[in-house]
Order: C-alpha cells, then sequence, then structure tokens
C-alpha cells in the first residue's frame, strides 16, 4: 500500500513520542490528523485520534483524551469497524476507571465485550472480561470477579492466547486464596507460573512465582515459601525491576 504524507507524519509523532518529546508528539499527530481529514481517509483520521486520545491520556489530560476517542470511536462507528469501536470503548473505560467512576468504566466495557464477541474476537473479549473481573474484585464481588475470570479464560483458551490465559490463572489464583481455598489457588498458579515461562514472561513468571510463595506460606510450608520467594526475586532481577526484587527479597526474609 502507497505511503502517504499523513503516514509519514503520524510514525514522526510515535518516534518523538517515544523521544519523549511529547509536545512536538502531540503537535505531529494533530497534522497528522488534519492531512487524513484533506484526502478523506478516515482510517487514517481515525488512528490519528487514537494516537492523540493516548498521548493526553499519558500526560494527564483525561478530559482532551476523552474527545479524540469519541471522535475516533465515530468514525469507526461510520465505518462499520466492531473492533476497533471495542478497542476505543476499552480506552472510555480506562479513563472512567482512573476519574473513579466505576460504573461507567462497567458500562463502557460491556458494551466493548458486546462489540467483540460479535465481531468474534475472543482475546478482545477475554481481555475485557479480565477487565470487568477486576472491577468485581475491587469492588469486594468475588463470588462475580470469579465468574468473570473464568469466563475470560474460556475466551483466551478458546484463541489460542497463552499470555492471556496466564494473567487469567494468576488471577483465579489470588482470589482462591482470599477465600481460603489454598488448593484451587496452588493449582492455577502452578499453571500460571508454567505458561509464563512457556512465553518467557519474566516479569509475569517472577509475578505468578511471588503468588505461589504466599499461598505456600498460608499452608504452613515456610521453607518452600522462601525459596519460591527468592525465586521470584531473582526473576524481578532478571526483568530489571529493581524494587519488586528488593521487596520479594525482604519477604523472603520475613519468613526466615
Amino acid at each position: 500500500m502507497t505511503r502517504t504524507e499523513a503516514d509519514t507524519i503520524l510514525d514522526d509523532g510515535e518516534k518523538l513520542w517515544l523521544a519523549g518529546e511529547k509536545q512536538q508528539a502531540r503537535e505531529a499527530f494533530r497534522r497528522a490528523r488534519l492531512r487524513y481529514h484533506e484526502t478523506e481517509d478516515q482510517v487514517g483520521e481515525a488512528e490519528a485520534l487514537l494516537r492523540i486520545g493516548d498521548l493526553e491520556a499519558e500526560t494527564g489530560h483525561p478530559n482532551c483524551a476523552r474527545e479524540s476517542f469519541v471522535e475516533a470511536r465515530a468514525i469507526f462507528a461510520q465505518a462499520g469497524d466492531q473492533r476497533d469501536q471495542a478497542a476505543v470503548l476499552v480506552r472510555l473505560a480506562r479513563l472512567s476507571h482512573r476519574d473513579g467512576n466505576t460504573a461507567e468504566a462497567e458500562a463502557s466495557y460491556l458494551s466493548a465485550l458486546e462489540l467483540y464477541d460479535s465481531a468474534s474476537d475472543h482475546s478482545g473479549s477475554g481481555h475485557v472480561s479480565r477487565r470487568l473481573g477486576h472491577l468485581a474484585r475491587d469492588a469486594g464481588r468475588q463470588d462475580k470477579a470469579l465468574d468473570l475470570y473464568r469466563q475470560a479464560l474460556t475466551y483466551f483458551r478458546r484463541n489460542g492466547d497463552t499470555l492471556g490465559e496466564a494473567h487469567t490463572l494468576r488471577s483465579l489464583a489470588i482470589i482462591a486464596r482470599g477465600l481460603g481455598q489454598l488448593d484451587r489457588a496452588m493449582a492455577d498458579c502452578d499453571k500460571a507460573v508454567t505458561l509464563f515461562r512457556e512465553v518467557g514472561d519474566l516479569l509475569g513468571e517472577a509475578k505468578a512465582t511471588r503468588a505461589m510463595a504466599y499461598i505456600l506460606a498460608d499452608e504452613g510450608d515456610k521453607a518452600a515459601a522462601r525459596k519460591s520467594m527468592h525465586g521470584a526475586a531473582k526473576l524481578f532481577a532478571r526483568a530489571g525491576d529493581t524494587r519488586s526484587h528488593d521487596e520479594t527479597e525482604a519477604e523472603a526474609k520475613a519468613l526466615d
């Protein structure tokens, strides 16, 4: 496909963003949006609006971000693109959650889930189901969270999304531990560790290994818990997360 001037400007904006030149990136994204609009490239214009919204969200301007996302969603809706509409709704849900409006966040996630289901995007449905599970968990609705995490797990397995499955299993293990279901928690956590290792996600493996140490400690096996905690600390170090490494080593020492 032939690249346009707007495509080049959009790419330049992303490079500036990565380089930390956020104001220049913002200006580039806006120029790209204008060029796409002038050439009646609706998809390009919507993509530029998403970049603008993402940047505004990152720099602490939620209202500006929301305006860009709403405009992008309108374009995707006109084009009948369900997946992209869903992706925009997920962004809007995150903004609402960050603002403390849980009800609005949940409504946006549910709308996104409906669109992902209509598009048979099982991975998208899985990620949204897991986020809904997080909302339920944080609200103290543990049974609802379990149902949503299990729903997410079904979606991820249907799509062969190993990483999504691993993250969801760790979430299930945390809930099961909180409910005192230690055997269930251990089984889910052990499977999560294995899957994170398979895909080479060091940070995910470290977090799941740390969660396993908590479960072992709850079971009264301090020696195994300490060994698991040290293993998690090493993984955090390899992943470059020095803060978590130090915290985990301190937790291991507390088990002596």
